[in-house]
């Protein structure tokens, strides 16, 4: 029987690798055999990234209170007390897919852990997510001589990056419509797993679109797939499990473009139009067919070398094609949009390509891409604030706390992104979660940093916004803001800054954690943080349509006014609970001032 190909269900939300990779950095230099196979589960244990099913009562103490830390030895009770089979299997699948993606070289037999050169990019704190992930998706393949899952002897003949761009190339050359929805990319893409199947699979596409029983015509595809009469729903719901775990993964790369619904269930996925330059070049070099190793070590070695597999790109006059194309693209983009740049941006649209070397040419290409975004968030800015039923949408959705809890993390960031915009008179709102080069989030913003900037001419701040809302938010939520604060701080001493805390609903524990960090200290120092449910945050924007309507505004220095009164007044309350009680009312006081005056 036929199966799919998958990257990782294991892990859904792709950046989840980095700690289990960071864990794996502990192991690094010894054999990745039975015992520390398991030793690896035991310390994924250990640091809460994975949470066996069964927790014996004398342990859940570890999970009913979260700060809690599990020492290694308790944390190797809770894994033996699983009854595992096999237990140094569960190390061995957690570490899969890292072997997959090229980030470790972690397997019994093989010799000592090693994390590749892509693995330690990975783990630093300053990667490209992009370009991590794009080098990693490139040299996955199937078969390889490290993996028997996906064998030539099953069928498989595939690099799955390039032959999904492959596919939708050739579609949108025979179809009106853009690139695959959910349900054709997981119907089709998983199952493609041979690049001679790329035409085959595009007409069966193109037929799928004229069926009328879309139900139909899937089981009797997932029946001729699998070559099976008898198609039990779990294997054809592992198909759209697949399908969205692999586009999570194909969005970071940049090199496709995925437009989803705040909730993540409706999506559509297409190649990049701004990177069709180098798109063109990497299908002209690429089949999709996988490359043959004459041994393991060959493989290791290309897993290893970070410059492998070579890109079209490396070559001066491509590089020169690309530059090129990109000029070309935002200088008709400021002619359509009718936009005002200033002299240095005109001079960077002047530069000759032509008497750049190659690593100015490189370095320019980043810079066209950079301006070609910030384009694009400025023309998105001028639409936002025309745009009364926007805000409106905006307003709604924050004040339906059951709603934001389906959305996706990263757009619950853009929401709020979008509504400390409209204030505009702000100097930046930056937000830090990975975009796609119009402006649309990929992820949620790394843990190591703040989840949105905001810069004022009269005080500074970061905005931190969670959808937990759980007795864990103080836990997941309090160290790592105080700790973003604080470095914030640093990085600008002198000014007055605030950290914006919004969440659906905050949990007294939380209230409780910023009060004292705000009335006392926090690694010695006060702290000014104003945490905020979803639904007071929205009154702000609720008082902003009041005054538009009024043909009036309010300026960042009435935000800045409402931030400290919530923050000095903290000083004479008694309790966090007096504190939140507090906010609430100090908010509607200021809405019905600033809309009266």
């Amino acid at each position: 029987m036929k199966k799919p190909w998958s990257i990782s269900t294991t892990v859904r939300n792709p950046e989840r690798l980095r700690d289990f990779l960071r864990v794996l950095k502990q192991l690094e230099g010894k054999p990745f055999d039975k015992d520390n196979q398991v030793k690896y589960q035991v310390l994924l244990i250990k640091d809460r990234l994975y949470k066996p099913l069964n927790i014996p009562l004398k342990f859940r103490k570890y999970y009913e209170e979260p700060e809690t830390e599990i020492p290694y030895e308790e944390a190797k009770k809770i894994f033996y007390s699983q009854n595992y089979e096999d237990p140094p299997m569960r190390g061995r699948q957690s570490v899969n897919p890292l072997n997959k993606l090229g980030f470790s070289i972690a397997r019994e037999g093989s010799g000592p852990i090693i994390i590749t050169e892509l693995g330690n990019r990975f783990l630093a704190g300053d990667y490209d997510i992009g370009y991590i992930f794009f080098k990693s998706l490139l040299k996955l393949q199937f078969p390889n001589p490290w993996s028997a899952d996906f064998s030539e002897k099953e069928g498989f003949n595939i690099m799955p990056f390039v032959a999904v761009i492959h596919l939708i190339d050739k579609l949108n050359r025979r179809s009106t419509k853009g690139g695959l929805d959910k349900t054709e990319f997981s119907v089709f893409v998983p199952t493609l797993i041979n690049f001679n199947q790329i035409d085959e699979h595009v007409e069966k596409i193109l037929e799928f679109r004229e069926e009328k029983n879309k139900d139909r015509c899937i089981l009797n595809f997932a029946k001729k797939f699998y070559e099976t009469e008898e198609m039990p729903d779990k294997k054809i719901n592992n198909l759209f499990d697949y399908g969205d775990n692999i586009m999570r993964y194909f969005r970071l790369t940049r090199y496709f473009k995925v437009s989803m619904d705040p909730l993540g269930y409706y999506w559509n996925i297409d190649i990049e139009p701004s990177r069709k330059v180098e798109i063109g070049q990497l299908l002209e070099m690429y089949s999709g067919e996988s490359f043959k190793f004459k041994t393991l070590a060959d493989y290791l070695s290309y897993l290893s070398d970070i410059t492998k597999p070579t890109l079209p790109w490396e070559k001066k006059e491509n590089l020169e094609k690309i530059a090129q194309s990109l000029k070309n693209m935002i200088i008709d983009f400021i002619k359509k949009e009718n936009l005002q740049i200033t002299q240095n941006k005109q001079k960077i649209l002047l530069a000759d390509i032509q008497r750049m070397n190659k690593s100015q040419l490189e370095n320019y290409i980043s810079r066209l891409r950079g301006f070609n975004l910030e384009l694009k968030e400025q023309l998105k800015k001028i639409k936002l604030m025309g745009d009364l039923n926007r805000v409106e949408e905006i307003i709604v959705t924050l004040q339906d706390s059951k709603k934001l809890k389906k959305y996706e993390p990263e757009q619950f960031e853009k929401l709020v992104t979008e509504a400390l915009r409209i204030i505009n008179d702000e100097i930046l709102i930056r937000p830090n979660y990975p975009m796609d080069d119009d402006g649309e989030p990929v992820n949620h913003s790394p843990g190591n940093k703040p989840d949105i900037e905001c810069y004022y001419p009269t005080f500074k701040a970061i905005c931190e916004v969670t959808l937990n809302t759980s007795k864990l938010q103080w836990v997941q939520e309090g160290q790592p803001v105080m700790r973003h604060l604080r470095d914030f701080e640093v990085q600008h001493q002198g000014d007055d800054v605030f950290c914006i805390f919004i969440a659906p609903q905050i949990h007294n524990d939380t209230y409780s954690q910023f009060w004292i960090s705000v009335k006392y200290e926090y690694n010695g120092l006060p702290q000014k943080i104003v945490p905020m449910t979803a639904e007071e945050f929205a009154i702000l924007l609720e008082t902003l349509l009041s005054l538009i309507k009024q043909g009036k505004r309010f300026s960042h220095k009435d935000l800045y006014g409402l931030y400290s009164i919530i923050i000095n007044e903290s000083k004479r309350l008694a309790s966090f609970f007096d504190w939140a009680i507090f906010i609430h009312k100090t908010i509607k006081e200021w809405q019905h001032r600033i809309v009266t005056i």
